[in-house]
């Protein structure tokens, strides 16, 4: 049975390549090239560096199978193993995040997905996420890369807490 936590330190290596794989799994196929080259190993492990959200993993016998992170209302990051896609992980941590959101105060929790992530728009759909609007937003992009790249991104909320 796998334990929800806090991210520690001692995670990071884990989060990094799951992020890693995660986003190139779901992504890849949309980002211009020049993004794509920049989505190293180093470049996701520079995101996790300085992202200000709040992580928390899914581990299991010692081995982290996934995890989301949370910024306000907003659920940032879900993303989980290869070998633990299909295994309920996901929803458990959806569930977790959503749960964590309403514990601080929101009624409402969002979310962005990046248009073309099938996977992801249905999975987000299946529990109860509803499109809001789609917008471009920016890509991330590692210091001193050059160039402004944008991607087409759903903007996705659900009720959660008191008063769903």
């Amino acid at each position: 049975m796998s334990v929800i936590r806090p991210a520690e330190p001692r995670d990071r290596t884990a989060i990094v390549e799951i992020l890693h794989h995660g986003w190139h799994d779901g992504h890849a196929h949309l980002a211009p090239p020049e993004v794509l080259t920049l989505r190293t190993l180093e470049c996701i492990d520079a995101i996790y560096g300085v992202s200000d959200d709040t992580f928390y993993v899914a581990e299991e016998a010692g081995r982290i199978l996934g995890f989301v992170a949370i910024n306000g209302d907003e659920l940032t990051k879900l993303f989980i193993a290869g070998d633990a896609r299909g295994s309920g992980i996901a929803e458990t941590l959806m569930a977790f995040g959503e749960a964590r959101i309403a514990q601080n105060g929101f009624t409402v929790a969002r979310l962005l997905c990046q248009v073309g992530n099938v996977p992801a728009e249905k999975f987000y759909a299946r529990t109860g996420w509803v499109e809001d609007h789609r917008a471009q937003y920016a890509l991330w992009m590692p210091e001193g890369a050059t160039g402004h790249f944008t991607a087409e991104t759903m903007c996705m909320h659900k009720r959660v807490g008191a008063g769903r």
